[in-house]
């Protein structure tokens, strides 16, 4: 309960140093404001013309803060479910919030984990 608590009370503290953990670059703050997204026809142009690979990042690109925002929200769930279970209020287990977090952080990084795995089981050109 404590812990789940702390983790309510410092979310974006908490988001950035799991994502840190895993090894990703995304992140939450109250206080930023650099969510501006800019994008232009010139930039799908050339991503096309560099590949399918090329293609995926740029679509992954412009939707990042989407992905960010979701992955956070599941992360956010999954806590909120681990509360309720110390509670005696849900019957969820530990190991899926667990696999809830873990997802909510792979979610929050598709931009980056999406195209070095669609090239790693070979469904794109790199």
């Amino acid at each position: 309960m404590l812990t789940g608590a702390a983790i309510c009370l410092s979310f974006p503290e908490f988001i950035n140093t799991g994502s840190r953990t895993l090894g990703f670059s995304a992140g939450a703050s109250f206080t930023d404001s650099s969510g501006k997204v800019s994008f232009s026809e010139n930039t799908l142009t050339t991503a096309m013309a560099a590949g399918p690979a090329e293609t995926l990042k740029a679509v992954l690109h412009l939707f990042r803060f989407y992905f960010m925002n979701y992955g956070a929200l599941i992360v956010f769930f999954a806590v909120t479910r681990q509360i309720g279970r110390a509670k005696g209020t849900n019957n969820s287990s530990a190991s899926s919030n667990i696999m809830m977090i873990v997802g909510g952080f792979l979610i929050m990084n598709a931009d980056t984990i999406v195209p070095a795995l669609a090239t790693k089981l070979h469904l794109v050109s790199s």
